[in-house]
């Protein structure tokens, strides 16, 4: 999708529009999260990827924060549990540690998605009942 610039003359050609960030995304999905989430499910955010301070950094290695969780974690009836991993779309891609993370979730008979598409990620979690059916992304 191109966007065109506002002051620029009627022969644009437009700029694809900038590439959103990964905060960006995770907002987006945490609040259709919070708003279609199944009654039956239990979902959290888990904050471990960003930048932070040093000494903050150094206290949660400390206390057993490790490298390659994925960005959501969902418990549903069943003991069933849903990985999400969000990446950012045309620049994102997972790092050896999420890819180790995953196979190892997989291995275990959890569900794991990693992907830059909200809407793949909805209708997945759709598909698995973590999210209302009657959401409609348009």
């Amino acid at each position: 999708m191109r966007q065109l610039h506002l002051f620029k003359g009627r022969r644009q050609r437009g700029v694809r529009a900038p590439t959103p960030l990964e905060f960006e995304i995770h907002c987006v999905m945490a609040d259709i999260i919070k708003r279609w989430i199944n009654p039956q499910w239990k979902g959290t955010h888990l904050p471990f990827g960003e930048k932070r301070p040093m000494p903050t950094a150094i206290r949660l290695k400390r206390m057993g924060v490790t490298p390659g969780w994925p960005d959501f974690m969902f418990v549903g009836p069943k003991m069933q549990m849903f990985w999400l991993e969000l990446k950012r779309p045309r620049k994102g891609h997972l790092s050896e540690e999420q890819s180790a993370i995953a196979a190892h979730l997989i291995a275990c008979g959890h569900s794991y998605l990693a992907t830059s598409s909200v809407d793949d990620a909805v209708a997945t979690m759709k598909d698995f009942g973590i999210l209302q059916s009657k959401i409609e992304l348009s």
